[in-house]
């Protein structure tokens, strides 16, 4: 993750993270260095050093008729996170009664790039149940998330005893997968991948479905909460793996 993906968890956006960045590399400078440094438009530049400069992540400083910028030292990024904190503190009563009002809620998730991701594969381990699944282990291994499927989540999901029933397409890498089950408290089923190419997976668990992509161009994830799709798709699976060697 560069620098400015990690600004953005902090809550700047794309561009705001790269004018900060900027801004911290030049020192004291113009708007007119900024934006070129930043790669970014003079007008865009100075309304988001507007934004900036109310979160006092930069100062400006009047030279004569002009005003020049100076980015805050990254340790007041601490007070910046700190002051964000106290403020959710103080409101999230309020949220959490918002939220109890509603007897509709949210059912579905997106989730986007290698984090979300991973997020998606947090919440199988923190729903604690067997899973059944749907994985195409050429295209999953492929991915920029090998390391991670292969270590750490394999262990985080053994540690914890989930048990994973998978329905792959045959393949080279996938009998390598299979070969490994025991180990990685799994059962493994192979099926015809020219007839069943599939490119995603499917995780089953509890009252949920999750959804992955991991194509490069569509790197996403997607969990629907709902009984009755997560039991419909558990009775597929089971007419598959019963049908399967």
């Amino acid at each position: 993750m560069t620098l400015q993906d990690q600004l953005q968890t902090l809550g700047l956006n794309q561009k705001e993270a790269s004018i900060y960045l900027a801004s911290l590399e030049l020192g004291l400078t113009s708007v007119q260095n900024i934006a070129k440094k930043a790669q970014i438009k003079r007008s865009t530049v100075y309304e988001l050093l507007e934004n900036l400069i109310k979160q006092n992540l930069i100062t400006v400083i009047p030279k004569g008729k002009k005003r020049y910028f100076l980015a805050a030292e990254p340790a007041h990024l601490s007070q910046v996170i700190a002051q964000k904190q106290k403020t959710l503190n103080q409101i999230l009563p309020e949220l959490e009664a918002l939220s109890k009002v509603s007897p509709i809620k949210p059912k579905i998730r997106f989730y986007e790039g290698e984090e979300g991701i991973k997020s998606v594969y947090a919440d199988t381990i923190k729903e604690g149940k067997d899973i059944l699944a749907f994985v195409s282990v050429a295209t999953a291994y492929k991915s920029p998330l090998i390391d991670f499927l292969t270590q750490q989540y394999v262990q985080q999901r053994t540690e914890k005893k989930i048990m994973a029933k998978v329905i792959a397409p045959d393949a080279p890498l996938a009998k390598e997968y299979q070969n490994r089950d025991a180990k990685e408290l799994r059962q493994t089923k192979l099926i015809p991948e020219k007839d069943y190419p599939f490119s995603i997976e499917i995780n089953i668990y509890g009252n949920k479905v999750a959804f992955m992509s991991f194509k490069a161009n569509e790197l996403m994830g997607v969990i629907i909460e709902s009984k009755e799709i997560a039991k419909t798709m558990a009775m597929i699976h089971k007419f598959f793996w019963e049908k399967l060697r």
